[in-house]
């Protein structure tokens, strides 16, 4: 198959990390695949990929955008868009001849304006894919989308392929834990409200740290000064990636996640999964595709995330968390292989009838 994927390339972002590694194992496969990107970002330097084993063009405004949709190529089979900018997703209409188009919403599923660039999937998109089941369902009351779907999650930087990561340990201590917070530092992200529940999750850990960055730092930063816990809590700035992340991740005795806002499916907690290391999160957007026995996730409603870090707390304490069952879960279900299979054999076959799940 020769595929085209949209999607902004440069530096990093869950985006960026699902096109990469997508485009990388579709090639091992013996596919043809080119990535569209847009420029980098104002006042940002470039930030490609190097010397990476698929094509990429680069696109601005519309001369290029009308360069690309009409560069000779091999027959596309497939156009597949990551992301909601209004030029990628004329570019995505524009290529012709195009086997089918697919619009992939890595997003939460909910609208953001009137007139929302999604809404020209209805102008000659053959199908949606959702990285989750809650986001499929937001997306289609959003847009009323009532042809052909699916339910693929995104690719998170596949850590078992590009890092060591040592089976995980069984975890029984009489200590106290030590817990992180892996993403954006935004309002809705919920690490505030982790800052304001400490003595809540003091009855089982005695640190937490605090990784990403974001406008809130500040906000935090307060909290954390106002409440005299910068022995406990420590905002720990961007987290590495690679090995120097996995080695971080597996410090971690547990990762917590109480995001409330409009949410797609984090990966963080696939990368959590990966290293063995269980996580209680809020179940909002893609996030319930994520449960497991050896993790907690709530109804969606954050006020349950305290009880459930209780118990999975006691748990894990207890050495009732079978971490090794943790990293089996992901490998089978969320592994980049598997992911790549999926991808791979949606894109290979006939498109399900329009309104089939």
């Amino acid at each position: 198959m020769h595929i085209v994927l949209i999607g902004y390339l440069h530096h990093d972002g869950g985006i960026q990390t699902h096109s990469h590694w997508l485009a990388r194992g579709l090639v091992a496969r013996g596919h043809s695949v080119e990535i569209l990107t847009p420029g980098p970002l104002r006042g940002a330097a470039p930030g490609l990929p190097v010397d990476p084993p698929y094509a990429v063009g680069e696109y601005r405004g519309a001369a290029d955008l009308w360069r690309l949709a009409r560069r000779p190529r091999l027959a596309v089979d497939a156009v597949v868009i990551a992301g909601t900018g209004w030029k990628a997703m004329a570019l995505a209409l524009a290529i012709r001849p195009a086997g089918k188009r697919i619009f992939f919403e890595v997003m939460s599923g909910e609208r953001n304006a009137w007139p929302d660039p999604r809404d020209l999937v209805h102008l000659g998109f053959d199908a949606i894919v959702a990285q989750g089941r809650g986001v499929e369902r937001a997306f289609l009351r959003a847009f009323g989308w009532q042809r052909a779907r699916t339910v693929i999650p995104a690719l998170p930087e596949p850590l078992e392929v590009a890092c060591h990561i040592p089976p995980a340990l069984p975890r029984r201590t009489s200590r106290k834990l030590s817990l992180a917070y892996f993403g954006r530092l935004v309002v809705y992200k919920g690490a505030g409200f982790l800052i304001e529940n400490w003595e809540r999750l003091a009855r089982h850990a005695d640190r937490l740290d605090i990784w990403g960055a974001g406008p809130a730092h500040d906000e935090f930063a307060a909290k954390i000064a106002a409440a005299s816990l910068g022995d406990r809590i420590a905002l720990k700035g961007r987290y590495p990636r690679g090995q120097a992340y996995v080695d971080l991740l597996q410090s971690y005795d547990m990762t917590l996640l109480p995001t409330w806002g409009k949410e797609g499916a984090p990966l963080v907690l696939l990368e959590s999964m990966a290293c063995g290391v269980p996580f209680v999160a809020n179940g909002v957007g893609g996030i319930p595709d994520y449960a497991n026995p050896q993790c907690a996730v709530t109804s969606g409603d954050v006020a349950e995330l305290l009880t459930l870090y209780d118990g999975l707390a006691e748990r894990l304490r207890a050495g009732g968390v079978n971490t090794a069952a943790l990293q089996a879960h992901y490998r089978d279900r969320f592994g980049y292989e598997r992911l790549v299979d999926r991808w791979e054999q949606f894109l290979a076959s006939p498109l399900p009838a329009a309104g089939a799940p």
